[in-house]
Order: structure tokens, then C-alpha cells, then sequence
């Protein structure tokens, strides 16, 4: 399972790829990165048959915490599944037993996200719940009710991801983020806005209550994730201030 605090952020770097060429190469280069703290094995950009295999290769080239994602279509993903094969899907990752997180949509049936909760922690895997908006930002109610929502149906990590349309639509994002820390302190979030206005979300989230950030070395997975490098230098400088 995985430990995220707010007060030391810590970096997340994706493996978004749609050849195993590729992602052996970003798997090789995730492991190399001192600035990576942990790993995301994005598997949907990959035929789905490759699932199992693609994950037994990245866990053995990494050894870092590694998050196993399947986004699916409705959350901004490349795969469209129902919720039975998504759930099975996911079912069959944890038992592999190669996931030291695996992310559960949030916005799945709540009868499916709680089975793949139990199943997670039966595993000994953390349940990370995760919600995508990439054309607009809720309201700020809206967002830190999700957040205090996903906690207390027992996610160990809670993640929210926005698209704003301006600057004070960020500034939101990062609002909620304090309000669902105050209501749930000691619970871990990864927020973030995304794009060129959210750019600074990734930066400072940590002093709102985000206990990680996403950064790339290749390949991107979402709008706005920076160099991890730049990450890395302005989260250093963030906590000497």
C-alpha cells in the first residue's frame, strides 16, 4: 500500500504508451528518475489482451510504488468498457498481485467501487478513488463534497481532476482541496487543475492539502503535467519557503 502526506508531496510519473517498445523504454527511464517517486502504468492506451503481461514487465523493471490505472472513455481514458468488464478488469490486475495502488473510478457504480475497494485492501493494495472533469470545473461545493465523498466510502487516496476556464476556476480547485482537508484531515488527495491556467495547482497544491503532483519524463497523460524535473525544482523550493 501506498503512504501520500501533504506536507512532502510526492512526484507521480505516467507510463502512457501505445507500444511495448515504448513503454519499456518510459518504464526504464520512471525507474532511473531520482525525481520520480512514483510510478502510473496507464494500461488503456494498450490492447486490452496485453493487460496482464504489460503489468508483470513494469513491475519487474520497477521497483518504485507503482499506481495501475485503466481510464476508461467516460473519464477521459482510451478503452471503452461497460462496468461489468471494467470491473473485471481491475478484479484481474489485483490478482496478479504486481499494484501497490490501483485506481477505481469514482464515477463507476458505487456497488462496483466498493467490490473493487474490498478487493484492493484484501490485497493489500491501496484504493485509489479518482474523478476527471476535462471540460469543465465543478463548483466548489460540488468538488469538495466529492472528495469528503470518496474518503468516507473508504478510499485510502482520493483524487479530483479539473479543466478550468480561467485562473479564479483554479483557485477554486485549490479551495475545495483545503476544505476537504479540513473536514478529513490526516486523509490523502491528489488534486490538480488542469491546462495551462491549473499549471500552478501542481506546484503548491501540497500547502492546500494535495499530497501528490504528476510530472513527466516522456509522454504525458493528462493536459498541463510538467517537465518532473521543473516539478521537482519548484516543490523543493515550495518547501523551503
Amino acid at each position: 500500500m501506498i503512504e501520500l502526506h501533504a506536507e512532502a508531496p510526492k512526484i507521480i510519473v505516467p507510463l502512457f504508451a501505445r507500444t511495448l517498445p515504448e513503454l519499456t523504454a518510459q518504464a526504464a527511464a520512471a525507474q532511473r528518475a531520482d525525481a520520480a517517486d512514483l510510478v502510473e502504468l496507464r494500461l488503456d492506451p494498450l490492447p486490452r489482451q496485453d493487460w496482464p503481461t504489460v503489468l508483470a514487465q513494469v513491475r519487474a523493471a520497477i521497483t518504485k510504488p507503482l499506481i495501475v490505472t485503466i481510464r476508461t472513455a467516460r473519464e477521459g481514458g482510451e478503452v471503452d468498457l461497460t462496468p461489468t468488464e471494467y470491473g473485471e478488469a481491475c478484479q484481474a490486475l489485483l490478482a496478479q498481485g504486481s499494484a501497490d495502488a490501483l485506481d477505481i473510478e469514482w464515477l463507476a457504480d458505487k456497488t462496483l467501487t466498493e467490490e473493487l475497494r474490498d478487493a484492493a485492501h484484501r490485497a493489500g493494495v491501496s484504493a485509489l478513488f479518482s474523478e476527471h472533469h476535462f471540460g469543465s470545473t465543478p463548483d466548489t461545493g460540488v468538488m469538495t463534497d466529492t472528495l469528503v465523498g470518496m474518503l468516507d466510502l473508504g478510499a485510502d487516496i482520493a483524487k479530483l481532476a479539473v479543466m478550468p476556464r480561467n485562473r479564479a476556476d483554479a483557485a477554486r480547485l485549490l479551495l475545495a482541496t483545503a476544505q476537504a482537508t479540513a473536514q478529513r484531515p490526516g486523509k490523502a488527495l491528489i488534486t490538480m487543475s488542469m491546462g495551462r491556467d491549473g499549471a500552478v495547482t501542481r506546484y503548491c497544491g501540497g500547502a492546500f492539502g494535495s499530497a501528490a503532483t504528476f510530472g513527466t519524463l516522456s509522454a504525458a497523460s493528462a493536459p498541463g503535467q510538467p517537465p518532473v524535473t521543473l516539478l521537482k525544482e519548484k516543490l523543493i523550493l515550495g518547501e523551503d519557503l
